[in-house]
């Protein structure tokens, strides 16, 4: 169980990103009010929880697109982050209501396979590939994106306008997919 929460931790984290089309103004994240996510967490054929994102509120600010989500777990508290869309990437910048010192690059943009870069913290990221990925929302194609702080490598894995479809931690059999996803109105 505990490997599990650990990856809903991280998800709570990492931003949502996505995938390569190959026009330059592709959407990497969520961007319209009620537009919501539900993931499952799974051990193996097990669903060990499920937690929903939901889009809710966007505002133009310093030339970037600023995107809230409501994190809502089943047994904890909701979580609210923002995330900024620039032309060169996707930035947390509040985590549970608060602004961020300085904003936390998730993932370059346009993404390009190759692509690295580091964060003052110590956390590594590179896009490693293009491939297609399967979860129970559907087929996305996807960049995968590993990310690696300390001892923990994670892969993520972003798709056009959705953002992460799929998270996993090495040492684990916990998987983190998209299960649906809704646009807003």
């Amino acid at each position: 169980m505990r490997r599990p929460l650990l990856l809903v931790a991280l998800a709570s984290s990492i931003a949502h990103a996505a995938p390569a089309p190959k026009a330059k103004d592709a959407v990497w994240f969520p961007t319209k009010e009620g537009d919501t996510r539900v993931y499952e967490v799974r051990s193996g054929d097990k669903v060990e929880g499920v937690y929903t994102d939901v889009v809710t509120k966007t505002e133009k600010k310093d030339a970037a697109l600023h995107v809230t989500v409501r994190r809502e777990f089943e047994r904890h508290a909701p979580y609210i982050t923002t995330i900024a869309m620039a032309n060169d990437g996707l930035f947390r910048v509040a985590s549970d209501g608060r602004a961020l010192d300085k904003p936390i690059l998730l993932l370059k943009t346009p993404p390009k396979v190759g692509a690295k870069w580091e964060l003052d913290g110590g956390a590594r990221y590179a896009v490693t590939k293009e491939e297609e990925v399967e979860v129970p929302a559907g087929k996305f194609k996807a960049v995968r994106v590993e990310q690696v702080n300390g001892d923990t490598a994670t892969t993520l894995w972003f798709a056009p306008t959705v953002g992460v479809v799929k998270m996993s931690v090495a040492g684990s059999n916990a998987v983190t997919v998209l299960k649906e996803f809704k646009a807003g109105k």
